[in-house]
């Protein structure tokens, strides 16, 4: 009779895993991820944020298989991944933008326009959001921060992690083109 897969050990069930038994990764994976879940919990307090890191260490951990050395324990290596995973999505969130547009509102009607002046409203913001989208992103960032947003060259330096002048150089481009 055989052994169920739940009761090899690690090394065995990786190896197995790497020979094109699949089945053993799920049961690798899972003896270890309420460990690996927790931990990816401590350092992301938004679960859909967590479940979706947990996908991609997942992805991860099976697409590097191969490069694990057994120098620490699986759970040890897979745990790893997942911080350093975490990490990255705090990195990636970290370089986002701090001051971001408001959705579609252009689509809104007002309470007192006619459908002729809600298609032309609407006609005008496709065509001002094309050539806003055709500026190169520097000049593009400082349009919306400066005249949508309305911020000061100085907010809008922050925000951007820029200096002034660099901001006024924008503005003063910006102006040529109007």
């Amino acid at each position: 009779m055989a052994r169920p897969l739940v009761a090899f050990e690690d090394s065995a069930l990786i190896k197995m895993a790497l020979a094109g038994q699949t089945e053993c990764f799920t049961v690798l994976t899972n003896r270890h991820l309420p460990a690996v879940r927790r931990r990816i919990g401590s350092i992301v307090s938004n679960t859909t944020d967590a479940d979706d890191l947990l996908q991609e260490v997942l992805l991860k951990v099976w697409l590097h298989l191969s490069t694990f050395r057994s120098e620490s324990s699986f759970r040890t290596w897979m745990t790893r991944v997942a911080i350093n995973e975490a990490l990255q999505s705090y990195r990636r969130e970290r370089c986002r933008p701090l001051c971001q547009t408001a959705g579609d509102l252009a689509a809104i009607a007002s309470h007192g326009e006619t459908p002729y002046q809600s298609l032309a409203r609407t006609e005008v913001t496709r065509v001002i959001r094309s050539a806003v989208a055709g500026l190169p992103a520097k000049y593009r960032q400082i349009l919306i921060l400066r005249d949508l947003e309305e911020l000061s060259v100085r907010e809008t330096a922050q925000c951007l992690q820029s200096s002034i002048p660099s901001v006024k150089t924008g503005s003063s481009m910006r102006d040529l083109c109007s």
